[in-house]
């Protein structure tokens, strides 16, 4: 039996917190976002509801190395985040609900659902070792 929950104020705000962000903010953003409007809220609470909004649905929960991540748009999808800064970007790529099908024939397993999340730099990381890289090569063609 699910457990019924009222929707406070503090949820909503919450709620609202991650609808309105398209950065896939952790729960210390939201929570710096939430305070603007309720100075009076407390992080557990915040925390305590990004993982009820999660758990019902209303949310995505996106488990990165450095925490979780929340995410507006509930339809699976995948990601990819940035090994140097972090950033989560959602990845335009079909969703293929028959890979947990295929999954469940090649282990034996009952898989009931997946998610994807890719590792790489995004452009504004790849700059720097870019122009670090051009720059090593550069003062060392000079010194030959």
């Amino acid at each position: 039996m699910a457990v019924q929950r009222r929707n406070t104020k503090q949820r909503k705000l919450v709620l609202d917190a991650v609808r309105q962000s398209y950065n896939h903010p952790t729960a210390d953003e939201i929570y710096n976002a939430v305070r603007e409007q309720d100075d009076k809220i407390s992080r557990g609470t915040v925390y305590r509801n990004l993982n009820l909004l999660a758990d019902a649905g209303d949310i995505l929960s996106i488990k990165t190395p450095g925490g979780s991540r929340f995410d507006r748009t509930i339809e699976p999808h995948a990601h990819i985040i940035c090994t140097s800064c972090s950033r989560v970007i959602d990845v335009p790529l079909p969703f293929d609900a028959q890979l947990d099908a295929k999954a469940s024939e090649q282990i034996g397993w009952s898989v009931s659902s997946h998610y994807t999340i890719f590792e790489g730099l995004c452009p504004d990381c790849q700059q720097p070792l870019g122009h670090a890289l051009k720059s090593t090569f550069l003062h060392s063609a000079a010194k030959k």
